[in-house]
C-alpha cells in the first residue's frame, strides 16, 4: 500500500511495521518485522514490478526483535543487500552484545517467547551515524528507546520514526512502551519535532498525514512543555 510517493507499508508483516522506499532507481527496505516475514516482504516486492535483487539497502531503525527479526533470512536470499544500523546498535544487532532488557511483566513475558523465538545475528555491512545519507534517504539519530534508535527522512516528504513514536488508530501520537531512556526520547521526539514533512510513518500503528511534522509540534507543545 502505498502511503506516500514512492513509499509503501509492506502489508500483513507481522510485528513491526516494514516499509519499501522505491525512489530514483534506489529499492531500500526499512524494518522486517518477526522472524518469518522474509516471504512476505519479497513476494510484495515482485507483486509491485521490482526485482527482488535491486534492494539495495536494508535499513534498520534499531534491533529490537520485532523490527530485525526477518533482516537475517532476507540478507540469505538477497546476497547483495547491505545492512545498515546506527553504530550504537550494531553490537547487540551482531550478537556480541545482549538486546535491551525489559522490566517488570513485560519482561517476564518476552524472555518466554525468546525461548521460542529468537533474533539471528547478523554483522552489519553499514555503520550509520547522524546526519549520513544513504541511497537517498537522511539518517536522523532519535536515541531513546535504544542507545541507536534512528528515523529515516525524506525532508519535505515522509519521517520514518521506527519507535520514537507511535501512532493510534484514532490518528493519536503516543511515547512507545518498553523505551530505555524516556528523557533522550522525548529530546529524540523535540528534535524531530523541527524537521518538515507531510508524513508520518511509525513502526507501530497507521500513519499520520498530511502536515504530520505540525502535529508532532503540538504533541510536544502539548506533551513536554
Amino acid at each position: 500500500m502505498e502511503v506516500a510517493r514512492g513509499i509503501h507499508l509492506i502489508p500483513s508483516v507481522r510485528g513491526a511495521n516494514s516499509y519499501l522506499i522505491h525512489s530514483q532507481g534506489e529499492t531500500i527496505i526499512v524494518d522486517t518485522g518477526m522472524p518469518g516475514n522474509d516471504a512476505r516482504i519479497l513476494d510484495y516486492v515482485k507483486r509491485l514490478g521490482i526485482e527482488p535483487s535491486s534492494i539495495s539497502t536494508i535499513i534498520l531503525t534499531h534491533p529490537d526483535i520485532d523490527h530485525s527479526g526477518s533482516v537475517a533470512k532476507l540478507k540469505e536470499k538477497l546476497t547483495n543487500v547491505k545492512v545498515a544500523i546506527h553504530e550504537a546498535d550494531a553490537p547487540r544487532l551482531a550478537g556480541e552484545k545482549k538486546l535491551k532488557e525489559v522490566k517488570g511483566a513485560l519482561g517476564l513475558v518476552l524472555n518466554l517467547m525468546g525461548l521460542f523465538i529468537r533474533l539471528s545475528p547478523v554483522k552489519p555491512d553499514v555503520l550509520l551515524k547522524d546526519s549520513d545519507k544513504i541511497d537517498g534517504v537522511t539518517i536522523i539519530h532519535t536515541p531513546g528507546h535504544t542507545e541507536g534508535s534512528i528515523s529515516v527522512y525524506i525532508p519535505g516528504e515522509a519521517l520514518l520514526v521506527g519507535d520514537a513514536l507511535r501512532t493510534t488508530e484514532s490518528g493519536s501520537l503516543r511515547l512507545p512502551p518498553m523505551t530505555l531512556d524516556l528523557e533522550r526520547a522525548k529530546e529524540s521526539i523535540r528534535k524531530i519535532s523541527a524537521l518538515s514533512y507531510a508524513c508520518l510513518l511509525p513502526g507501530h500503528g497507521p500513519p499520520i498525514k498530511p502536515d504530520a511534522s505540525t502535529k508532532v509540534k503540538q504533541f510536544v507543545e502539548n506533551r513536554f512543555q
